[in-house]
């Protein structure tokens, strides 16, 4: 997904500078010219550049959460720097929008401006947590998403099936599929084939690897070592592309290969 497509969404227009008529800036002006150096931040040309605007804007408030989710994403030498900041980034997300918020507004959070900075921190918080194996926190965080903004502009839903499934969670995996039953992605077209197999139902397994096939067939090829992955992972697909094909192996390889019948029987099918 392209990240800036879905920031650019957020901009507002930023409150003025102070002048000699207007000297002193209220917390949420201040705020408001701290988001406007992070959508500076997010054209940066450089790592060094973004990080400056970031700095800057947490001068002017430090309850700019997406001036953490930049360092976390430019600055951070490792996972536990990079979780430090995010933590950073919810707590500063909280605290502007205030308990309360979170009450009133469950559900249908993502269509509120103003919670959009948060919901990325904890998103990203949640990611680095499941790099550090800290995968009972990460799990957790991406059900919180969901619960605050069910209709997953942000995609937590993937994520969490992949987690869900690596953990042998099938019972969460299910609720997912119930919960979006609409979603015919790469992710949940293969994932289908894995949580029928481990549910010991190869007929269904078998029927789900054919619309797995047709919706995206490169897939196999990475699972049957005909084509190995990318060195870097891509940035923008298309359905049913060779590149969300490799963003499918990259974040879901690890559920299917922590079952070995699963892997055998697909290896199977796929030389028949």
């Amino acid at each position: 997904m392209n990240k800036k497509s879905s920031r650019s969404s957020t901009r507002g227009k930023s409150s003025p500078a102070p002048t000699l008529a207007n000297p002193i800036l209220t917390e949420n002006e201040k705020l408001e010219q701290a988001q406007a150096l992070i959508y500076q931040a997010w054209e940066a040309t450089t790592d060094r550049q973004a990080a400056t605007l970031a700095r800057q804007a947490l001068e002017l408030s430090p309850d700019c959460a997406d001036a953490y989710t930049v360092l976390a994403n430019v600055e951070a030498r490792s996972a536990e720097d990079a979780c430090l900041l995010y933590q950073q980034g919810v707590d500063a997300g909280r605290r502007h929008l205030g308990e309360g918020f979170f009450d009133r507004q469950m559900g249908h959070f993502w269509g509120l401006i103003e919670t959009r900075p948060y919901m990325r921190a904890r998103q990203g918080l949640a990611d680095c947590l499941w790099a550090l194996r800290r995968k009972d926190d990460s799990i957790a965080h991406g059900e919180a998403l969901l619960e605050l903004n069910p209709e997953d502009h942000q995609g937590i839903r993937y994520g969490l099936l992949s987690r869900y499934l690596a953990v042998g969670d099938e019972a969460g995996a299910t609720r997912l599929f119930q919960q979006y039953a609409h979603d015919s992605s790469t992710a949940f077209l293969w994932s289908r084939v894995l949580l029928d197999l481990r549910r010991g139902e190869q007929v269904a397994a078998k029927q789900a690897l054919h619309a797995a096939m047709q919706g995206n067939p490169h897939v196999a090829d990475l699972f049957s070592g005909q084509r190995k992955p990318p060195a870097r992972l891509p940035t923008q697909f298309s359905p049913g592309d060779r590149q969300e094909a490799a963003i499918y192996f990259a974040g879901f390889a690890e559920a299917w290969l922590a079952s070995s019948d699963a892997m055998e029987w697909l290896m199977d099918q796929l030389t028949e």
